[in-house]
């Protein structure tokens, strides 16, 4: 507004909140030179200060709607800032008077030249968002699995399920017993130790073979999670730094699909009493690739692709498509390349 103040959006009267008010009145410092666009009480126009940092006994006698709207140029035009004054003046806010009187007496307008803004917080004094943004969160706490999760080819509700994991946030068994709601005793699908987030995905033998299989199915066994890893969050992070960049959004998409597939599961164990002898998934007889994409009612269908490349692939039924290609080389395997199109009701 300040910087294009021709623009049709320049003179709406914008609602702000008071963090956004605060970083740009300190990020931002004014360069007089007609002053048609710099404001006279609050812009800092002065040796990089403001006549409100300056003057708070004086600046408080001055309307809202006045300190908003009067320019330098139309302040210094026969004093006319005298009139912005409301009220009983103390013995402190006549000295600042005088201090701004004689600060402002000294100040030359330059008829032709236009006022220049700085941002100070850019190396280049321009304003980008992306700086304003870094600023306006600086000292934020970082969701640190965010690019693994939001910039995934997963759909939308299999990415926000992995945010509550990541949160703590999912109704497992643990936090249904905090707050003295029915739960299972123990996981619904081992029946061996108490349910939480982490045991289900990760830590259950149920939830390992899966992300054996899973993973075996694209040449990825050896990332499956061990007895030793106790964490979700810990093993996606490990296993996602041991592929190369052109893999990963493939990687943490097929996770994220993975997870989703448990979490329905266990899901369907609980309502309907399903087990996995249910999906003929007996882990003691093994189970292929195929039978591992369709454990759920609305299963993930494996089909192989009739190509000359010893392409697979598989489908929810739905309407939004998610595809994952990957092709590289793990461990001196070359992997052929796949594809999978997910679709969610």
């Amino acid at each position: 507004m300040k910087t294009e103040p021709n623009k049709p959006w320049a003179s709406l009267s914008l609602q702000v909140s008071k963090e956004v008010e605060d970083l740009l009145a300190m990020a931002v410092c004014s360069e007089v030179g007609n002053g048609a666009n710099t404001l006279f009480w609050r812009d800092k126009w002065l040796d990089g200060k403001s006549i409100k940092d300056l003057a708070p006994g004086l600046f408080a006698l001055v309307p809202k709607r006045k300190s908003n709207r009067r320019t330098v140029l139309e302040a210094l035009t026969d004093d006319k800032w005298i009139e912005d004054l409301h009220g009983d003046i103390s013995v402190e806010a006549l000295m600042e008077y005088l201090y701004v009187w004689d600060l402002v007496q000294e100040v030359e307008l330059q008829p032709e030249t236009p006022d220049k803004h700085i941002w100070r917080i850019s190396p280049t004094g321009v304003y980008t968002a992306r700086s304003a943004y870094d600023a306006l969160f600086q000292g934020a706490v970082l969701f640190e699995p965010f690019e693994r999760i939001w910039k995934s080819w997963a759909p939308s509700k299999c990415r926000f399920f992995m945010w509550l994991v990541a949160h703590q946030r999912c109704w497992t068994a643990d936090r249904l017993a905090k707050r003295g709601l029915p739960h299972p005793n123990r996981c619904p699908l081992c029946d061996q130790d108490e349910e939480n987030i982490q045991h289900l995905l990760v830590g259950c033998v149920f939830a390992r073979d899966f992300w054996f299989q899973l993973l075996h199915f694209v040449g990825l066994a050896a990332l499956s999670p061990q007895p030793t890893d106790f964490s979700f969050a810990e093993w996606w992070e490990k296993v996602e730094r041991q592929v190369c960049d052109e893999m990963r959004s493939g990687l943490n998409s097929l996770i994220i699909l993975g997870s989703w597939t448990i979490w329905k599961h266990r899901n369907d164990c609980l309502q309907w009493g399903f087990s996995e002898s249910s999906y003929g998934t007996d882990p003691s007889k093994g189970r292929s690739p195929d039978v591992v994409l369709c454990w759920c009612k609305r299963p993930l269908l494996a089909h192989y692709q009739g190509s000359g490349m010893n392409t697979r692939g598989a489908v929810w039924s739905g309407p939004l498509a998610c595809r994952l290609v990957m092709s590289s080389a793990i461990g001196g395997q070359v992997l052929a390349p796949w594809d999978i199109s997910v679709q969610l009701e």
